[in-house]
């Protein structure tokens, strides 16, 4: 082969080796086509992406903008509140003390009224008692009519300024609490009332009562005034039976005084512990009206409560408490 004819074969090969290459490189530069492309892809997303969050990123900034303003709103309001309950507590502790002072005077009123008022009533009780004694019979029917009524006047009114002092006197008098035996109150109780339990027949029972530290005249007072009612709502069909009894309940001692009398209908719950009201009239049931009010305010005087459960015609149990 001549010189000649071999360099066109190296120049075939030569040719052929370049065209192998730019066939490579034109594969590389279609395969670096597409991965710009993909990339240029991948770009175009996370541009739209980044939109999207600084989109999103204005949007809660405004947002927490506004919630912002808002908390600063109700803070506002919320200073604004407080000043306005500060200044309505010390209104309501400037009028409860105003109260305080008015109840303490109304009482220290009650009681000067009532002992002051003693006097005078017991000479006219006494001055119609001797008219009724030195008249009675010798004057005509309406004579004797009005100096009974006038008797019968002066007697409730003596009767009931004795509970309006009683009741004024419970929140005057020192608190001398100590302990007592309230088996021995009772037993006092009973004693006191021994007429009015023997005219009725009445029956008292009673379990092991406890001792407690009370004030001991007004715990007697709330024993007699609960024992009292049961034998003077007694039914006319029965003889009276009233049980005491007493239970512990956590820190508390809880009395009960239960009756078989007539009964009070629950819708009257609070009615009757309000002083002077009355269920029913004087000439069925004589009395002042006070008699729970002092059980009430008593028990409250000791850190208790006081309340009944009752049927009509099947009796009440009144319940009351004291520190144990």
């Amino acid at each position: 082969m001549s010189n000649q004819d071999k360099t066109k074969e190296q120049l075939i090969e030569e040719l052929e080796q370049i065209q192998h290459e730019l066939d490579l490189l034109n594969a590389s530069n279609k395969q670096r086509g597409i991965e710009l492309a993909l990339a240029l892809q991948e770009i175009s997303f996370l541009v739209e992406e980044k939109g999207k969050r600084a989109a999103e990123l204005i949007l809660a900034n405004l947002e927490l903008k506004f919630e912002t303003e808002e908390k600063a709103k109700r803070a506002a309001e919320l200073v604004i509140a407080n000043k306005e309950l500060v200044f309505q507590n010390e209104e309501k502790a400037k009028r409860a003390q105003e109260l305080k002072s008015a109840n303490i005077e109304l009482e220290q009123f009650a009681y000067v009224a009532a002992h002051d008022l003693q006097e005078p009533l017991r000479m006219i009780s006494s001055y119609t008692q001797l008219l009724e004694h030195k008249y009675k019979d010798k004057l005509d029917q309406d004579a004797n009519d009005y100096i009974q009524f006038a008797v019968d006047g002066a007697l409730r009114l003596q009767t009931l300024l004795i509970d309006l002092l009683e009741f004024s006197r419970i929140s005057i008098l020192p608190k001398d609490f100590k302990q007592v035996d309230t088996s021995a109150i009772l037993g006092q109780v009973i004693s006191n009332l021994q007429l009015l339990i023997g005219e009725n027949a009445a029956l008292i029972t009673n379990n092991d009562l406890p001792v407690v530290t009370a004030h001991e005249s007004q715990i007697l007072s709330v024993f007699q005034n609960l024992i009292e009612n049961a034998i003077k709502f007694r039914k006319k069909t029965e003889l009276p039976k009233i049980h005491i009894s007493c239970t512990k309940q956590k820190n508390m001692y809880q009395f009960s005084v239960a009756d078989n009398g007539i009964g009070i209908d629950m819708q009257y719950h609070d009615r009757v512990f309000i002083i002077f009201q009355r269920l029913h009239s004087v000439k069925d049931y004589p009395g002042t009206g006070i008699g729970l009010s002092i059980c009430k305010r008593i028990v409250e005087r000791h850190r208790g409560t006081i309340w009944f459960e009752s049927k009509e015609n099947e009796g009440t149990t009144f319940y009351f408490t004291t520190p144990a």
